[in-house]
């Protein structure tokens, strides 16, 4: 068997992911983290000899924070977003009040953007050049929206 680890894809209802969420929250830990640890010791109770567990992974990371901006915090967040990618953004509206659309992009990228520094070193590289990615095309879609509107 290789020793590096490999990703395999699990079905969960609604509730069961609720569950393994709460629970890797209690943990402090990455929800597919608990779900490894979770996997291997089900598979140890049915006899399975495994190895150890992929470095990096033998305790709780430091405590991590996922959720969504709430309302009150959105205007912050975004502000510190523009703070962050000023060039990309310089064509954000200052009020998105009036398109919704802006508004959900924006608390994406926001949400993203938390969910990646949050991650810390355990990030995939991978993510931070999708982020990137689609913060340059919505700095396209925001530049020709600017344009049309001149």
């Amino acid at each position: 068997m290789s020793a590096s680890p490999k990703r395999v894809a699990v079905s969960l209802t609604d509730r069961e992911r609720d569950e393994l969420q709460q629970l890797a929250q209690q943990a402090g830990e990455p929800t597919a983290t608990t779900a490894g640890r979770l996997l291997r010791a089900a598979l140890t109770d049915h006899g399975a000899k495994l190895d150890a567990p992929p470095a990096g992974r033998t305790g709780p990371p430091r405590r991590r924070t996922t959720r969504r901006p709430a309302a009150t915090d959105l205007g912050d967040a975004i502000e510190a977003l523009r703070a962050r990618y000023p060039v990309e953004l310089r064509h954000l509206p200052a009020p998105l009040d009036a398109d919704a659309f802006l508004a959900e992009q924006t608390a994406a990228l926001i949400t993203w953007r938390t969910l990646l520094d949050a991650a810390g070193e355990e990030a995939d590289p991978r993510d931070e050049l999708r982020f990137g990615y689609e913060l340059r095309t919505f700095a396209i879609y925001l530049q020709e929206r600017a344009r049309r509107a001149r």
